[in-house]
């Protein structure tokens, strides 16, 4: 059975020994529910142990820090598996959750969800994204993956002939899991980089961006020195005021593709 548990505990205790520890202890999909005034609350997934036995671990180690339990709720295995990674083909790329691992299965790729990153749930902003990189035709030397989530991007690009692919993510615990499914895919060539700017390098072959229209405006995505652009996680709502940004940093549309109100543009920056 899986236990699912949410806990309390005063924001100011909420740092990485924290997130590091239930990581460590085999608790599964960390992610925050709820921030209050002066605590959060934070959920964790226990398959197929007592987490009372990493819970008394925890009081032990750090007496402090004032963990609660707030919610808990059992599930058999069939149940939690509707909860996760689904299932997912875009051109050549399949992606199935870690619990289906067939070592015969080469071509797969899996993921796993330690804490949630987004990714996971087949998003058509991300379905857009992979279908452009499906359909890439070029070698680059270097690709940046920004706000890269769980990963599931930085994947799929180094099934392509890429040499470097630089994952950059802002939340730490999303760092993490990337690392996770890079290794247990065996794959050598992304550096993840807990950060929030991709100007990283001097210049970019290829920019991958899935991330909300905010972001592309407060980070200044668009004006990375890149060459081809893949850039996702607009709302239909949003697309002139979107068109005109990219207009303004010398960006020619190469083709829109449009999913359940969202849109993804491959481009490329007039240098």
């Amino acid at each position: 059975m899986i236990k699912i548990l949410r806990f309390k505990i005063p924001l100011v205790n909420l740092d990485k020994s924290l997130i590091s520890f239930f990581i460590l202890e085999n608790a599964k999909n960390l992610q925050i529910i709820e921030i209050q005034d002066e605590n959060v609350i934070f959920q964790a997934e226990f398959l197929n142990q007592n987490p009372e036995t990493t819970i008394n671990k925890f009081k032990k180690l750090f007496p402090n820090k004032d963990l609660q339990i707030v919610f808990e709720k059992q599930l058999n295995p069939e149940d939690w598996k509707k909860l996760r990674i689904n299932t997912l083909e875009v051109g050549k790329f399949k992606f199935k959750p870690i619990f289906e691992k067939n070592q015969q299965d080469q071509d797969i790729i899996y993921l796993d969800t330690i804490v949630g990153a987004f990714g996971i749930d087949n998003h058509p902003s991300t379905i857009i994204c992979l279908e452009f990189i499906n359909n890439l035709n070029k070698n680059y030397n270097t690709a940046v993956d920004f706000g890269s989530g769980n990963g599931i991007l930085s994947l799929a690009l180094s099934k392509k002939n890429i040499q470097l692919i630089l994952a950059i993510e802002v939340i730490t615990s999303y760092c993490i899991e990337i690392k996770h499914n890079t290794f247990i895919n065996n794959i050598d060539n992304i550096i993840v980089i807990n950060h929030d700017s991709c100007n990283i390098l001097k210049k970019i072959d290829l920019l991958v961006a899935n991330i909300p229209f905010s972001v592309f405006l407060d980070y200044k995505v668009l004006a990375t020195n890149f060459k081809d652009g893949i850039l996702s996680g607009i709302h239909k709502s949003k697309q002139n005021d979107f068109i005109n940004l990219l207009k303004t940093y010398d960006i020619d549309i190469l083709e829109i593709l449009e999913k359940d109100n969202w849109i993804g543009i491959n481009c490329t920056k007039r240098n």
